[in-house]
């Protein structure tokens, strides 16, 4: 894509001469040359303020007033251009939405790996699911693709209804409702908003709340697989008597991110079989299982709600004896919170439970490296998780390194 096209698709003003873009940024650290950077506004920033920055690396920009420089997109408001003009970039693509408490990056790429076998694909990066995520994903991803998946979350009341409302998917899933963002938004009524703006379908599991918000649009997945079992490291599954073993260890969550995707597939009327699964890897930090000289670590370090903690004990549980490093769960409503992890660590009873912050959690011992390496032995399976923002990948490695040893 090059800076005329741009300018012609935000109905900008190119002042400059033209040339062809590398790679579209928000992020004026990133920048490299031959970048399109767009300075987006915030509360508390302004990206006309590292425009000078941008250029220096060789960069462009799109601006919303006149500015001195390197070559530049001059539009009326910066966020309105970078949805359009990945909206416009995905025009002719067949446009599923996936949002929902937990399971959606699983189910996106579920999906995306299926739909692969019928055309070309275009999908979020990672969790990049807000509109800043969804945009870069899209206008860095393939051009004209056939599928275009795309992952929506939510912060704040209204997030989902205005990427939404700027795609506008052809098919939606709401993978569950849960305690994710608890803290900010009615999680409920932020999910089920995404089915205004879906054009035929919104697939769920059937939870009675969203069945009252989206109406006629809403249609409950269909189950598919007939028996799960886990062999070693791997999870066997049965489809209409034909076996595979999948890559990893999948809980009863991920069992249901599979049925959602495979669900569009049959409303989409595309073909698909057990084989095409074959494959397959979890995303990173969803539940990743690995042997170290005896020792099973589960990697489940990418977020925490009470929900996901329960499907990721369960299924460790019937494994082995656990042991849990827990960070605290942010972004989620106090109310019965810890009742409800009291549930678990009753049902799951562990062998120990240590905790990365004080006062959080209603058991547990403030971790130390020394403390964890007195309790546990080989047999053990130990759970590494908590929200990302206190960064458990790095008790993750500490606790690699030490057992390799």
């Amino acid at each position: 894509m090059k800076l005329l096209e741009v300018a012609k698709v935000v109905d900008g003003k190119l002042r400059g001469i033209d040339a062809k873009i590398v790679h579209f940024r928000t992020d004026s650290r990133e920048c490299k040359n031959g970048d399109l950077f767009f300075a987006l506004k915030g509360k508390n920033f302004d990206g006309h303020e590292f425009v000078s920055d941008v250029y220096k690396c060789g960069a462009y920009a799109v601006v919303s007033r006149e500015i001195y420089g390197n070559h530049h997109i001059v539009v009326k408001d910066v966020k309105s251009s970078l949805l359009e003009l990945s909206r416009w970039k995905v025009r002719n693509a067949f446009k599923i939405a996936v949002t929902g408490s937990s399971g959606k990056t699983t189910t996106k790429e579920i999906l995306a790996f299926l739909l692969a076998k019928h055309g070309t694909v275009c999908k979020t990066i990672g969790n990049m699911n807000t509109y800043v995520g969804v945009s870069l994903s899209i206008l860095n991803g393939i051009d004209d693709p056939d599928f275009c998946v795309i992952e929506i979350g939510a912060q704040f009341p209204g997030d989902i209804a205005e990427t939404a409302m700027i795609f506008e998917p052809d098919l939606s899933i709401i993978t569950s409702i849960g305690s994710s963002h608890s803290a900010f938004i009615d999680v409920m009524k932020e999910k089920a908003s995404i089915s205004k703006w879906t054009k035929e379908v919104v697939i769920y599991d059937g939870n009675e709340g969203i069945k009252l918000l989206i109406g006629r649009k809403g249609k409950v997945f269909t189950r598919h697989i007939d028996w799960v079992k886990h062999v070693g490291l791997e999870t066997q599954i049965a489809i209409e008597d034909k076996e595979l073993n999948l890559k990893g260890i999948w809980g009863k969550g991920q069992i249901k991110d599979l049925e959602m995707a495979l669900s569009v597939m049959d409303e989409m009327n595309l073909s698909w079989s057990i084989d095409d699964l074959r494959g397959f890897l979890l995303p990173k930090g969803r539940m990743n299982f690995e042997n170290i000289n005896g020792y099973t670590i589960v990697n489940d370090t990418y977020n925490a709600s009470p929900e996901s903690l329960y499907n990721t004990v369960e299924v460790a549980s019937k494994i082995g004896q656990t042991v849990w490093v827990l960070a605290p769960m942010e972004e989620i409503s106090m109310d019965d919170l810890k009742n409800k992890l009291m549930d678990i660590f009753n049902k799951f009873p562990p062998k120990a439970v240590f905790t990365i912050k004080n006062g959080f959690y209603p058991f547990g011992y403030p971790y130390t490296l020394k403390r964890f390496l007195d309790i546990i032995e080989p047999g053990d399976i130990i759970i590494v998780k908590g929200s990302r923002v206190y960064e458990m990948e790095r008790i993750l490695q500490e606790i690699r390194r030490t057992l390799s040893v």
